[in-house]
């Protein structure tokens, strides 16, 4: 047996001169100055056993105009789980963790925020015959502002598993992925109005990299009830990279896109509103604000090595509603420009560039920089355009 020891701290400091376009007039600028530590035990055995123990601590300064719920905290349990090996083959894992998702974009880490996304959770993991199998029962944690006192939400669970098979051999094979996601939620709030919404998504994911490219494609479709009424909703999101025969760089040139389908009628017994479940809170770009969901978007990107520390990403993400009767929806999934059946449904261009700089091994400086022009939509609502400009810098021991 051993045990590691190691801890993390990131300082990120953001501005923002026009949260949610300044649609709301409390909506002012800000600069926020955020903190987080982590500290971890990890003790292992060669049979598969393993107890992991992480603390966090979270501090915020100057976001308006509030805070979110996962942005403060004094110390408290981030994760504590047991491996348990079951069989060769098979792993359960039970505790408070955070989900890995394989990269399906309805489970993100949140990493942008202060305080990572985690769950109370029992996870099951197992291979056979070429397979990998997963499957999952929890409630994401409610983070408190105080000590100690976090917990499984008890207004929200959540359960799934998928299942993945390998079409090739080594690293970067074809792989296909199917996968099953449940989550009750007592509160939800959409253009149709406030309810319970008990949420099951189906879906396909594929992906694959080579020398010269690489992809990854994912589809979805929804089904449930919200309140009395019922759910149909779609989704589907890409990103494919060309890497070109250029040894200086190491370019990639790539274009990304998605789909997430909105609600044609919010006054009937049908919610198609697409719930993109726990997104990134920069889900189209580092920028914080726009949430998917009634959304189209294509965002055309390219990459490269600047010097070898040193990586530079540009491009520009264009979006559009795709019912007029649905809303544009703002972090956390709220509605932000009510649907009123009129008007036009070009959004936004959020163009952005971005620098990861690696100043020593266990150490990375980011600078971000988003660019949120007023689309037709937003000008008629009274919007304004946005400037978002984010430094971080992260130390892992």
């Amino acid at each position: 047996m051993w045990l590691t020891l190691g801890a993390e701290y990131r300082l990120k400091t953001e501005y923002l001169n026009a949260p949610g376009f300044r649609v709301e007039p409390a909506f002012q600028r800000y600069t926020a100055t955020g903190e987080r530590l982590l500290l971890h035990a990890d003790l292992r055995s060669a049979r598969g056993f393993r107890a992991f123990v992480q603390l966090s601590g979270a501090t915020e300064a100057g976001r308006r105009p509030a805070y979110f719920p996962f942005d403060q905290s004094r110390p408290d349990i981030a994760q504590a789980f047991v491996d348990v090996p079951l069989l060769d083959t098979t792993l359960l894992r039970v505790g408070r963790q955070e989900l890995d998702s394989g990269g399906n974009r309805l489970i993100s880490a949140r990493d942008a925020g202060n305080l990572r996304l985690a769950f109370d959770m029992a996870h099951l993991e197992s291979r056979l015959s070429g397979f990998d199998a997963v499957a999952f029962y929890g409630r994401p944690l409610l983070n408190q502002r105080g000590a100690f006192d976090d917990r499984g939400n008890p207004a929200e669970k959540f359960l799934g598993g998928w299942v993945q098979r390998a079409l090739g051999s080594g690293p970067g094979a074809p792989a296909i992925n199917v996968f099953f996601l449940s989550r009750d939620r007592n509160r939800a709030v959409y253009e149709q109005g406030v309810a319970a919404d008990k949420r099951r998504t189906i879906g396909l994911r594929a992906t694959a990299t080579a020398p010269r490219w690489d992809y990854a494609l994912q589809a979805e479709h929804q089904y449930g009830s919200f309140g009395s009424a019922d759910i149909s909703a779609d989704g589907f999101a890409g990103d494919v990279g060309w890497h070109p025969a250029i040894i200086v760089g190491h370019p990639r040139i790539a274009v990304s896109f998605g789909y997430a389908s909105g609600d044609s009628n919010p006054r009937d017994n049908r919610l198609g509103t697409f719930d993109a479940l726990y997104p990134s809170l920069g889900y189209f770009t580092d920028a914080p604000g726009y949430d998917p969901g009634n959304s189209a978007d294509v965002q055309p990107n390219v990459s490269f090595d600047v010097s070898p520390p040193l990586r530079l990403r540009a491009g520009a993400d264009i979006i559009y509603r795709v019912s007029k009767h649905d809303a544009v929806y703002a972090i956390p999934g709220v509605p932000l420009i009510p649907g009123t059946g009129t008007g036009p449904s070009y959004v936004t261009t959020l163009s952005f560039l971005r620098a990861d700089w690696t100043l020593r091994p266990g150490a990375t400086a980011t600078l971000s920089y988003v660019r949120g022009d007023v689309g037709s939509l937003v000008r008629s609502a009274g919007g304004h355009p946005f400037n978002y400009l984010a430094f971080s810098l992260d130390l892992h021991l």
